[in-house]
């Protein structure tokens, strides 16, 4: 499964799909994922739901079409761009955001630019040693005015997106947007998979690919609403903290298989559909790690409120909501195998 699992996960990666701009994305699903449906039903927000029929028992596995990005907020006198994020909440973490390359996703086809600051040469021996200020950060496409940025097709509101290709790096893939493609990818597999089983011995299935789930899981509230199931799953990534600077709060490490979230900042997880996960686990001797998350909410947020229970099946990831996002391919397989492996048991 490697190669297959990596040349999805490329192909995902390489589709632009802003918060707001999914369309992209899901068509990729769609395509992918008709051939093995009942039921398809795509809303006019965007989210995509897919149904493969079996027993009465009825789960539903969500991931999130939408990846971290910017929306140019400003076009100064010289054609240098302003941006805002496009998550809820916090601003970009500013010490990654200089130098990063980046782009632009207009009507016509994508334009390339720059997260740039002042140089050292200009900035002085004192300011070099500081994180800029979001204010001075600015983007550079190379335009000279207002009239040559309309001219390349950006406007207010043009989507900027990290542009970055997925690499393999010793034991590892780095790109960007595996924040939620690596989940996208486990849902294409896991439909290939679980369409081989007579329907007598699988649940029936519904996978479900959100939108906006970065500005407040506003996709997975619509979907929810229209959800008839017996248990919701999350495929996501989590949050890895085993690399120099982090004091393993947390303890996940890459390489060790999947993470089964216990609570994050917006809900506790079903511990009773979490009790049967690690039993599956046990079972099958698939190595599982668990967490508890602070700075961390899934389209579980919303999905919890119409009396679902919801857990998250999590791919390890380092460097989370930046254009390097580190995960272990190993992790990826071993969290499609444990998904498969509780589907099938929850058959009957």
């Amino acid at each position: 499964m490697t190669a297959d699992i990596l040349s999805i996960l490329k192909e995902l990666c390489t589709i632009p799909g802003p918060v707001g701009r999914e369309d992209l994305v899901q068509n990729y699903m769609q395509e992918q994922l008709e051939r093995y449906s009942t039921e398809m039903h795509r809303d006019r927000l965007g989210n995509l739901r897919i149904t493969i029929e079996g027993t009465e028992k009825h789960y539903a596995v969500v991931a999130h079409a939408d990846e971290v990005g910017f929306f140019i907020s400003n076009i100064d006198e010289k054609g240098f761009l302003r941006a805002k994020w496009s998550t809820q909440g916090y601003e970009p973490d500013l010490r990654l955001l200089p130098g990063q390359r980046i782009n632009l996703m207009t009507d016509s086809g994508m334009i390339p630019g720059c997260f740039c600051v002042k140089t050292a040469h200009i900035a002085g021996a004192k300011d070099k040693k500081r994180i800029p200020s979001w204010d001075e950060v600015f983007i550079d496409i190379g335009a000279r005015s207002p009239e040559e940025v309309k001219e390349f097709g950006i406007e207010i509101g043009t989507p900027a997106l990290y542009a970055s290709e997925v690499k393999e790096i010793g034991r590892h893939l780095m790109g960007k947007s595996f924040d939620d493609r690596v989940g996208l990818a486990m849902i294409v597999k896991l439909a290939e998979r679980l369409s081989e089983i007579p329907k007598e011995e699988r649940p029936t299935i519904s996978f479900v690919s959100t939108v906006m789930e970065e500005i407040g899981a506003k996709g997975a509230s619509a979907v929810a609403r229209n959800l008839d199931v017996d248990g919701v799953i999350i495929l996501e990534i989590g949050l890895a903290d085993d690399h120099p600077g982090t004091h393993g709060e947390a303890g996940i490490g890459l390489g060790k298989g999947p993470v089964i979230v216990i609570k994050d900042s917006q809900l506790v997880y079903s511990h009773k559909q979490n009790r049967r996960i690690f039993d599956v686990a046990e079972k099958e001797n698939i190595p599982v790690q668990r967490a508890v998350y602070h700075n961390y909410m899934t389209d579980g947020s919303q999905i919890v409120s119409q009396g679902f229970p919801v857990s998250v099946v999590g791919v390890p990831c380092r460097y989370s909501h930046s254009s390097f996002e580190t995960i272990n391919l190993g992790d990826v397989e071993t969290s499609i195998d444990l998904v498969y492996r509780f589907l099938l048991s929850e058959s009957g």
